[in-house]
């Protein structure tokens, strides 16, 4: 007598449905884990894989050896933002069907050693997280056959990514800010001067959004910084001190970046957001908490690495063949750091 759905799912106390994901491998609804392992263990004695033969593979775990390859100018894999990815990336893998042995791989960008480090390791595939350049991403492309690029500058190399778009994210502040009634707007962060990075959007996002609305740049409103607190802290006192007046608004390139905006203007004497508007970018869990609470761009990081395990697997398993790009939609999160200045 053949062994139907119906009847795991009534032993199991779970739906038809859920019976049917677990032993198909579909990914679209996820079950935890309990769940899983007693659907398959009674869908095993009952006999239901000795008829469905091909279904015995979803018990029978393969190993896959998954990179992750932080490459960037000055930031930390620990950092709020991308230390959030990483538990994305770490959550699916988990989650996943396959045994999985997961290497990390950090690199300065000025001593790079790619050949040395996967020396002793064949990876399956990598995610690559961080700002880089074209040489090193020709390396990687070289050393390992499966690849996903997960974060905020779109890379457009060929492969996979995952991104949830920095330079669209600024274009939506500068509309905000706009709407607001800011026409001198300022900018601190990246702007490509100091560095070789070629996955950096954030400034041209800026200049962009200043030009679709007919504003003027004014170069002496831009200092280009490292994302660091210390570099916004800066990088915003230098900018007071070389302009006998301050744009009305400000973005930085993240929220770090614009805690040491914030603690510069506060030292200064000028409010925020009464004297000047600030916003950041990424939504780290302390902007929540700054005085006052910081507008910016909420980036749903989570979301972004588990994206990438799942699109990286496919790609080794051959379920995709032509190059995927895959948009995250961020959202403009508003807080206490910006004011309307529109006249009534």
């Amino acid at each position: 007598m053949s062994v139907k759905l119906k009847d795991i799912a009534n032993k199991a106390g779970v739906s038809i449905s859920t019976v049917s994901r677990i032993l198909s491998n579909d990914t679209s609804r996820k079950s935890n884990k309990q769940t899983i392992d007693k659907v398959q263990k009674i869908a095993l004695e009952m006999g239901y894989f000795d008829i469905k033969s091909n279904n015995l593979s979803s018990l029978n775990k393969t190993n896959k050896n998954i990179g992750c390859v932080f490459t960037s100018d000055h930031e930390s894999f620990v950092s709020p933002f991308f230390s959030k990815i990483l538990s994305g990336i770490q959550e699916e893998l988990n989650n996943n069907i396959y045994n999985i042995n997961f290497h990390f791989f950090t690199f300065n960008l000025n001593e790079f050693s790619l050949d040395n480090a996967l020396s002793t390791i064949d990876l399956d595939g990598a995610v690559i997280l961080g700002r880089t350049n074209l040489e090193t991403i020709n390396q990687l492309k070289r050393k390992i056959k499966n690849l996903v690029y997960c974060g905020i500058n779109s890379m457009d190399q060929g492969i996979d990514e995952v991104c949830c778009s920095a330079y669209e994210g600024v274009g939506e502040e500068i509309k905000y800010l706009f709407e607001l009634g800011h026409t001198d707007i300022g900018y601190i962060g990246p702007t490509n001067k100091q560095e070789a990075v070629f996955n950096e959007h954030r400034y041209k996002g800026y200049c962009d959004g200043l030009a679709k609305h007919n504003l003027k740049l004014n170069s002496s409103f831009v200092k280009d910084c490292y994302l660091s607190a210390a570099e916004g802290y800066k990088g915003m006192k230098e900018m007071y001190l070389q302009n006998s007046k301050l744009p009305s608004a400000i973005i930085c390139g993240n929220d770090i970046l614009a805690m040491g905006v914030l603690k510069a203007l506060q030292e200064l004497k000028i409010s925020v957001p009464n004297d000047i508007s600030v916003v950041g970018f990424d939504n780290v869990e302390e902007s929540s908490f700054t005085n006052p609470s910081l507008t910016t761009i909420d980036v749903p990081k989570v979301e972004l690495g588990k994206v990438a395990v799942k699109i990286l697997l496919d790609r080794i398993n051959k379920g995709h063949k032509n190059q995927l790009k895959v948009a995250i939609p961020f959202s403009l999160i508003k807080r206490e750091s910006c004011r309307s200045i529109n006249k009534v």
